[in-house]
């Protein structure tokens, strides 16, 4: 059987891939369920989630695997990776967030001036509404935002599910808003060291608002020994069309 460790993107709970796990053929699917929610919390860099990573690993299995990561957690991905390549045997990025040079001189410049909280994933994270009466509230909310009306019905109720918990008076988000926010604030701007050493797949989105082409190309000049290929979708794709994301992850699973 494949042995894999997947790391999920910011604010989204691994339960919520639920039904992408279950399209993985001859898969052990390991994870954490909500990075910097416990002993390794979030302190301005991702240092602290690869080690938790590291440590996940370490804990469950005793040969290398495969990792697996989808935007915040592809980078805790490249990140755990590179401080121990002997962990992995392979790694797969699903729209990343490493980012070319310039791209990433930009946001090293927000953040020494105090000026990152301008971008609307940030502010958005902020003023998240955090509680709410009932599952089926959030789910009537939901549907409607555009950022879940692509989603698959399957992935959408995995959402619901892992992406919120029993409160006092209702239900509430499981993933602080509060992390969240601090995670897209101090995005990660350092290269893992030993990047180029690595081999993997980078599985980009074609309309991702996150890795543009630009990314693309930086990548492809710098890390020749991952193979770059092109998703038909968002950002989001792994939850859109979970089916044709398994299908290519079962390809570069199996290829062990």
């Amino acid at each position: 059987m494949n042995k894999v460790q997947f790391s999920h993107a910011n604010g989204f709970p691994a339960g919520s891939y639920t039904y992408l796990f279950e399209l993985l053929n001859n898969t052990q699917v390991n994870f954490i369920e909500k990075m910097g929610h416990g002993d390794y919390p979030f302190n301005k860099s991702l240092d602290n989630f690869a080690d938790e990573l590291i440590a996940s690993i370490e804990k469950q299995y005793n040969e290398p695997i495969i990792g697996i990561g989808h935007s915040l957690g592809g980078m805790v991905t490249l990140l755990a990776s590179s401080k121990r390549p002997d962990l992995f045997k392979k790694v797969i990025v699903l729209d990343p967030v490493l980012f070319s040079k310039r791209k990433r001189y930009i946001v090293w410049l927000l953040q020494i001036i105090g000026f990152t909280d301008w971008h609307s994933i940030i502010r958005k994270a902020k003023k998240r509404r955090t509680h709410f009466s009932n599952i089926e509230a959030v789910r009537n909310i939901y549907q409607q935002k555009s950022l879940f009306k692509k989603f698959h019905p399957k992935c959408f109720e995995d959402y619901l599910k892992y992406g919120f918990t029993q409160s006092e008076n209702g239900v509430e988000l499981a993933f602080s808003s509060t992390i969240e926010a601090d995670i897209f604030r101090y995005i990660q701007i350092k290269v893992p060291p030993n990047l180029n050493k690595l081999n993997g797949v980078l599985i980009y989105g074609s309309h991702s608002d996150t890795f543009w082409k630009s990314d693309m190309k930086w990548w492809k000049r710098n890390f020749p020994n991952f193979e770059m290929v092109t998703f038909e979708g968002s950002h989001l794709f792994p939850f859109e069309k979970p089916q044709e994301t398994a299908n290519l992850l079962n390809k570069y699973i199996s290829e062990n």
